[in-house]
């Protein structure tokens, strides 16, 4: 006889029931599983996306603060980002100024990742075709010449493109670099080279970087000089001392945190003498300067001794 409190065991209708919420279980784990994954997913990529565009605009603001310091005659246009899903692409244009007529130059371009670093992907700058017994060839970038620098005490193959000015109509605004034979005071500069006056090449050498340049341009093949692009200074104005504050706070907000810190702190270190004098306009050696103008107007300068060399950039029509 069949007790009542027996398991029914082979009962049709007890296993679906039991298959269905086993089923229904199963989906519903399924169902959690997936919500939650895509939960993380989203949570992953909203702070990826958080923290890329916090570095963005951190490294956004850090490059301006350094390219209005680096870069002779440069000055920075503005930005522009593409942003995909996982990754952002920023453009930074620049120009050099030419007597108030913006002339396009080198642009910059980064690649952000999320949770990574910014990656620079340029390519462009100024290139040289060097000829068979050319004493110098002359950068390009565009179909424009590159201005160059040589700092004071280094030796190397001096030049002096002033001889061209002959050959440009005065109809034409051209960019001059010179470098001097050593360092001089902002309000002498201001006083010599006047409303032609564009940017100040800053003194942020020393003796090492000095020797460095001396050891490698012992070899005939090698003629070290230093790059528009990569020169240190400021812009110019009516007020003497203006910019020359604006850059070294600039400096100051540099030496502390990011990409452009360590170099912040060399310049510092070697304006200073480390830490012997202060950071002030009156410690700043200006080695060089650009001038922008007619060809007649910067002939002005060809009888100047203090002038080591003179490097044509820019030439374009005034009008």
């Amino acid at each position: 006889m069949k007790k009542d409190n027996d398991f029914p065991i082979k009962d049709p209708d007890f296993t679906n029931l039991v298959k269905k919420a086993k089923r229904n279980s199963i989906i519903r784990i399924a169902l959690i599983s997936f919500s939650i994954s895509v939960l993380v997913i989203l949570l992953t990529y909203f702070l990826g996306n958080y923290m890329m565009n916090e570095t963005i605009n951190k490294q956004t603001n850090d490059d301006a603060s350094w390219h209005s310091i680096e870069g002779a005659n440069i000055k920075q246009q503005g930005t522009s980002f593409n942003h995909s899903l996982f990754s952002a692409t920023s453009k930074t244009e620049f120009v050099k100024n030419l007597d108030g007529i913006p002339v396009p130059w080198i642009s910059e371009e980064k690649v952000y990742l999320l949770f990574g670093k910014s990656t620079l992907i340029t390519s462009e700058g100024p290139s040289k075709l060097q000829e068979v017994n050319d004493k110098r060839t002359p950068s390009y970038f565009n179909g424009e010449r590159a201005i160059e620098f040589v700092p004071p005490g280094v030796k190397a193959p001096l030049f002096d493109d002033r001889n061209i000015l002959e050959h440009i109509d005065d109809n034409k605004v051209v960019e001059m670099a010179f470098s001097f034979n050593r360092g001089y005071k902002i309000k002498d500069v201001q006083k010599m080279f006047n409303k032609n006056l564009s940017w100040y090449w800053v003194d942020t050498f020393d003796q090492s970087d000095i020797n460095t340049y001396n050891e490698l341009n012992k070899s005939k093949e090698t003629s070290l000089t230093v790059s528009g692009e990569e020169a240190i200074g400021f812009q110019s104005s009516n007020q003497v001392n203006s910019e020359a504050k604006i850059f070294i706070n600039t400096l100051n907000s540099l030496k502390d945190t990011g990409s452009h810190k360590h170099a912040a702190n060399n310049i510092i270190q070697n304006i200073t003498h480390n830490q012997t004098k202060d950071l002030s306009p009156e410690n700043l050696k200006i080695i060089g300067v650009v001038v922008t103008g007619t060809p007649s107007e910067i002939k002005k300068y060809n009888n100047l001794s203090f002038i080591r060399t003179a490097s044509l950039g820019v030439t374009i029509d005034k009008y």
